[in-house]
Parts: structure tokens; sequence; C-alpha cells
């Protein structure tokens, strides 16, 4: 028998994108890398150990299911498999077709839609809160004591992650003298060494009542400020990052509201902000837990983690191995006073070195 036609071009593209990136590398002053990832559950042949199987958790995907490649449905299908007890919930909207839910809850997967908000709110801050509050009470109202928080678009494929996050967040316990179970845990990009709170929205893991303390909250009714411009985008361009984060950023209001819901004073400052990331937070690359994000990982030829080697910039991601950094006091809080003239600049302008 021939080969499948679809096999054939796949291993052509494949030995085709090989040579180019052998090419790349014997010609320019850069190494060039790819990844391939199953897009079928089925095509992922891994399993979690029996030991860690993971108890009493919830895994809330929040956001409109992402259909090319069925890429919600697959990925429910890897958790269903990998996590056989833990729940599994979609949130989403009210306005789903129910031919693109039918086949979710054939998975087993508790489907929780909700109105859309008549304001979606700053930067889409309150169409994230809706689903995500809706999910997230979901979880906790059937038990669950960990939640993860995560996107449709997104998928860790790693078969033990839920367990490892569990680990990590008893391993290390949260600053005492706050009203935190444990330490929320920011999974993937969007956490920031030097914005102010700004860690990631997108895929977030914590103990439940951390987690509804996190997202539990009331929707915002505000508006841009009037000095900002209209357009999103420039707003990038223009407004200085320390006033982003504390009127506009979706990811530093949510983070800033729940310090000061756990009993945190906030001074806005990068001294502060680095002690935070020390005593509530801990953090996950991508590849401890084999996260994919189609949105922004399409291809690895890009600044896939926005990470540059070749400058730091205020756009500079904080990782689990820098925050170790924090938490062990190698790298004291206090040194991020050197920084603080990096709350003027907007991104994605470069730190200097003041070391």
């Amino acid at each position: 028998m021939g080969d499948d036609p679809t096999s054939i071009t796949t291993k052509a593209g494949r030995r085709a994108l090989r040579s180019i990136v052998v090419k790349l590398n014997e010609t320019s002053d850069e190494y060039t890398t790819y990844r391939g990832r199953p897009k079928a559950a089925a095509d992922s042949h891994t399993w979690a150990e029996a030991e860690v199987q993971p108890e009493a958790a919830a895994v809330v995907m929040q956001g409109p299911p992402y259909e090319p490649d069925d890429f919600t449905i697959e990925t429910l299908k890897l958790y269903a498999r990998q996590m056989p007890k833990a729940q599994l919930i979609l949130s989403t909207w009210n306005d789903t077709p129910e031919e693109i839910l039918a086949p979710i809850r054939a998975l087993g997967v508790d489907v929780v839609l909700s109105d859309k908000p008549s304001t979606p709110g700053i930067f889409n801050i309150n169409m994230q809160l809706a689903s995500a509050r809706a999910g997230v009470r979901r979880a906790a109202e059937q038990g669950a004591e960990w939640i993860l928080k995560t996107r449709t678009d997104q998928r860790l494929s790693h078969e033990s992650f839920m367990s490892v996050l569990i680990s990590m967040a008893k391993s290390f316990p949260v600053a005492s003298g706050y009203k935190q179970r444990f330490r929320v845990i920011g999974v993937g990009q969007g956490s920031l060494k030097y914005a102010p709170y700004h860690i990631t929205d997108q895929t977030i893991f914590g103990h439940a009542e951390d987690m509804l303390a996190y997202w539990d909250i009331p929707l915002k009714e505000d508006e841009l400020p009037a000095s900002w411009p209209k357009d999103l985008e420039e707003v990038y361009h223009q407004v200085p990052v320390g006033e982003l984060c504390k009127l506009g950023a979706a990811e530093s209001r949510l983070a800033s509201g729940f310090l000061e819901r756990v009993g945190r004073p906030l001074s806005w400052t990068l001294v502060d902000h680095w002690e935070a990331l020390r005593d509530h937070f801990c953090f996950v690359e991508h590849s401890m837990v084999e996260l994919y994000w189609v949105k922004a990982q399409t291809y690895t030829l890009g600044k896939e983690h926005a990470r540059d080697l070749e400058h730091i910039t205020n756009r500079k991601e904080i990782g689990f191995a820098e925050w170790m950094l924090l938490y062990s006091g190698q790298l004291p809080p206090e040194a991020a006073a050197r920084y603080e003239n990096a709350l003027g600049t907007t991104f994605v302008e470069r730190i200097e070195n003041a070391g």
C-alpha cells in the first residue's frame, strides 16, 4: 500500500523546513529552531503516572471554542484522557451555536453559558471577567480544590501538568500575614518583570479560595482616561508603562485588585512589584508544562516567549528561574529601585543596565 498523500506532503514539508532552518543557521547571525506538536489528542501517546493523578482539580477553559483543527475539542480530549478525575469546564457565551457545543458536551465537559457584558471594559477586561468568573464559580461549587483557568486557544500538553502545579503551590508557601491560602501561579507568557503587578491573565492556577478572590469580582465600569489615545494600539505607544498598568492593563488591574483583597497595600513601584512577586506568586514557563498558544506560537521564528536575547526591554517576562532568585533572596527586591525610571517608558523600550 502506498503512502497516504497527506503523509507524503507532510514529510516533504518537514524536509523543506529542515533545509531552510539548516541554511539559516549556516548563513545568519542567529540560531533558529522549530518544534512540532500533535494536533489531535489521539496522536499524543503520553500518560500520567497513576501515583500523580490530581484529586479535586478543575480546568476552566474560558472563551469561544477555537474551531480550526478542532483545537479546543482536541485539547479537552487530551485533558480527559490524562486527568480522568479532574473536572473539565468550558465557560463561554450563550450565543455559541449548539452544533459547536454538542461534541464538547459529549466528552463529559461541563458547559457554562453566560451573557456577554453590555460594556466590554478597557481592553475587554469585562469579557475576560464574566466568562472566567462563571467558570471558576462552577468549579468551586462542584468541589474543586485546585483550579486552572486557561483559554480555549491554549493547550498544556505535559501529561502531569496539574500535579506539577499543585506540587509547586504546596512547595513554596505564600508569605504570612495575608488572606491567601497558596501562591497563585502564572503559566506561560504575560508576567512582566518591569511592569507593576502585570501577571498573566491567560493561564493562571491556584487554590479555589484564591481563584475566587482573583476572579469573582464585579465588572469594571470605568472608561479610558480622557488624555489617552482612543486607538488602543496607540495606547501602548504613547502611555507610560506605570500609568498603563495602573489605569488600563487588565493583567495589572486583576492582580493588583487581588493583592488588595488579600490585604497587601500597594505603592505601584517596581520594588513593591518585585516584593509582591516574591510573596504571593510563582511562575512556570511554556516548556515546564508544554504550553502552546495558537495566537502567539504559530511560528517559532518570532519572539515566541516575548524574550529577546539581544536586548532587555520593559516587556521582559519573569519565569521560574528569575522568580527563584527573588524567592531565595539572592535577588533582593530593593534592587528594582535602580529601574524605577522604566515606569516612564512605553512598551517596548529597552531597559539599560543600571547595576
